[in-house]
């Protein structure tokens, strides 16, 4: 226990530690309160139950230690030695006051338990830091960066952990009490220290050594909000007010039609949550690490553009905040536009929003809607987008699709086939959506006829819109034009409503994607499903039988949109297996590692002139399998694979089919 200037002195250090932490805490909240409302108190139980589970359990990290990121291994290990050091802290500080106040007030055997414990998870903590340094700076993996300021944090933990050993070994030689009988560790330090001749004047450097490992802890806590480290409480604020709605859906903007926020340009635009995800970000670079667009040399970095953003808004913060809470109209130093100082347009236009850095963030950032947010502003305000767009938006506009051929067009793929129109005849079980690849491009065409006779021969009256159906809007919202989007999903739901149609089958995983979880935002709620699911409820029912093998080895490409954005893994692959003597073969990238194609996020109309083409990368990925086969359940998948296998030369060995035309040819 201290004597009674000692007790002052303490109280005085707390008292500034809580000033300047509280001081640094009420900015980064401030800053936090120029982003934009965003209603994230819904479901407060099962927000909950979320973080817990994701905090508690680390699955936060460990989601990625099946994919070969054993890292989170170790950040398992470095969460529950520390937090047990958390506890020890309140003892530390607390028997300062009162000898009384330490972990021998609940007896000696918890004290000797406690102690143990934190001898246990003290050279758990300094294993993992070495490992980690070791990793970082010597190993060097791409993703992560040699950083000085990571090195100091390593350091000042690493010397926590040895300071509670030295503290702990000349409590042994000063206290005469079996409190510490356990500390096997403290005891072998109290050894060296006997050995060293420091017994006689252990209580001077008891209390010398207890001094330094206390100030230590609150610079340590300060810090943390200056630094990179800012994530360790940031991060479960962020994980607790994640989003619930389906993953593949945007946020849609509000009261659109005046026009007074078109996507995000400054960065007070954003909304709070947003602001508080560059906050959490932990640096960790597995975002960059699984992005295709930097695999194959484009200038998108997610983790750059999540890090730059928050250098940003800490550096330019002090001047937002006087602006806003002094009122001042005209300011020397005007809110910078990010675009261009921030982020590059390359960058932005880079992304195939894949959600590859969704998928593997540990603290639940959300990458993909602020890049269309910049796009939307880009888009909408400033007219500025790659020059091959205008003759996408000029088609969507005009002709309702793609490609610029009109709706006389639309269904001459279903020529010769018995379908329903709707508007002559509603009395069917399903409609089946085309989507405008399914309708127009050759290629597609042919799938479009094999779905639908499939679903037809298990017996199921199928119904069209015909030329009534436009395309979904997704290229166009995912670009960023929100105008042409919100026009688009208006007429296909009005047209949806007045027919009564409720449960649609879609080819495309973007049609499906926009449809199930976006159409909803306006009005349009239906029964969607994804013809690889239907058909598989169908082969399982026995309404559609397999007649005859398929020989070859076959490996199955997950589209983003159907796999990482809305989970649907199994049912393309069940109906591979119940495919006779065809051998499945999983790619190294399958499943929620699948690695794009490249043409999603509106990319499929814009031309890849940096780095190297994210199909070809696709491609050689497939060849690397050593499969004859690959399969894929969406219209660009097929597009860009099949070009990407002949532009290696191998199409003659390895052929492209969509999901449907393999199983077609089986049960003919």
């Amino acid at each position: 226990m201290l004597p009674f200037g000692g007790k002052i002195f303490l109280l005085l250090l707390i008292g500034v530690t809580l000033y300047i932490f509280g001081r640094r805490a009420h900015f980064l909240i401030r800053l936090l309160k120029l982003g934009k409302p965003e209603n994230r108190s819904d479901h407060l139980g099962k927000r909950l139950k979320y973080t817990l589970g994701q905090v508690l359990m680390e699955r936060c990290t460990l989601k990625n230690v099946s994919k070969g990121d054993y890292a989170g291994i170790g950040h398992l290990l470095l969460f529950y030695g520390f937090s047990l050091f958390l506890t020890s802290y309140i003892f530390h500080i607390a028997e300062g006051f009162h000898e009384n106040l330490s972990p021998a007030i609940f007896g000696v055997a918890f004290s000797n338990l406690f102690t143990l414990s934190l001898d246990i998870a003290g050279l758990i903590v300094i294993a993992v830091i070495i490992w980690a340094a070791i990793r970082r700076y010597i190993i060097k993996p791409d993703r992560l960066e040699p950083t000085l300021e990571a090195g100091i944090i390593l350091m000042v933990v690493f010397f926590l952990m040895l300071l509670n050993y030295v503290v702990e070994g000349f409590r042994v030689l000063t206290e005469t009490r079996s409190f510490a009988d356990w500390s096997f560790v403290g005891i072998a330090f109290s050894h060296f220290f006997v050995d060293l001749g420091l017994k006689e004047n252990s209580h001077i450097f008891f209390w010398t050594f207890w001094w330094f490992h206390t100030t230590v802890v609150f610079g340590f806590s300060i810090y943390v909000l200056y630094s990179k480290h800012l994530h360790i409480l940031a991060s479960h604020f962020n994980l607790f007010f994640h989003p619930i709605e389906p993953k593949g859906s945007l946020q849609p903007i509000r009261n659109l039609e005046k026009g007074e926020r078109l996507g995000v340009s400054k960065i007070a635009e954003f909304s709070w949550k947003h602001l508080l995800d560059l906050y959490a970000c932990t640096e960790c670079g597995r975002c960059t690490a699984n992005c295709p667009a930097s695999i194959s040399g484009k200038p998108l970095k997610p983790r750059d553009i999540i890090y730059n953003l928050k250098v940003h808004l800490l550096t330019s913060g002090s001047d937002l905040l006087f602006k806003k809470e002094k009122r001042v109209q005209k300011m020397a130093v005007e809110q910078p536009v990010m675009v261009g100082q921030v982020v590059t347009e390359d960058e932005l236009w880079s992304c195939t929003t894949c959600h590859a850095c969704v998928e593997v963030c540990p603290v639940e950032i959300e990458h993909v809607e602020r890049i269309v947010n910049f796009r939307r502003h880009l888009v909408m305000k400033e007219a500025r987008f790659p020059s091959e767009v205008k003759s996408l938006f000029r088609n969507l506009e005009t002709y309702g699709d793609t490609h610029g051929r009109g709706a006389s067009f639309r269904i001459d793929w279903a020529i010769g086939l018995p379908l329903k129109k709707v508007k002559e005849d509603s009395n069917f079980e399903i409609l089946y959506w085309a989507g405008c690849e399914g309708s127009f491009h050759d290629r597609n065409k042919e799938v479009s006829k094999v779905i639908v006779k499939m679903i037809q021969e298990a017996g199921v009256s199928v119904g069209i819109l015909g030329k009534e159906e436009e395309c979904c809007g997704d290229p166009a919202r995912r670009i960023g034009n929100e105008y042409l989007f919100r026009e688009l999903a208006r007429r296909n739901i009005e047209i949806l409503n007045r027919y009564g149609v409720r449960k649609i089958i879609t080819y495309c995983p973007h049609c499906y994607n926009t449809l199930k979880n976006e159409y909803p935002q306006f009005g349009g709620h239906f029964n969607v499903m994804h013809y690889s699911v239907y058909i598989n409820e169908l082969l399982r029912q026995g309404r559609l039988k397999v007649k005859r093998p398929l020989e070859g080895r076959v490996t199955f490409h997950d589209p983003c949109y159907l796999g990482r954005v809305n989970r649907i893994y199994d049912a393309p692959r069940e109906i591979l297996k119940c495919i006779p003597a065809l051998e499945p073969k999983e790619m190294n990238l399958s499943r929620e590692k699948s690695f794009c194609c490249g043409a999603g996020g509106g990319r499929m109309w814009i031309h890849e002139h940096l780095g190297e083409r994210i199909n070809n990368i696709r491609a050689r990925e497939v060849i690397e399998a050593g499969v004859d086969l690959v399969a894929t359940s969406c219209p660009y998948c097929l597009t860009m694979v099949e070009d990407g296998i002949k532009g290696r030369e191998m199409d003659d060995r390895v052929n492209v089919l969509d999901l449907a035309e393999i199983l077609y040819r089986s049960i003919q």
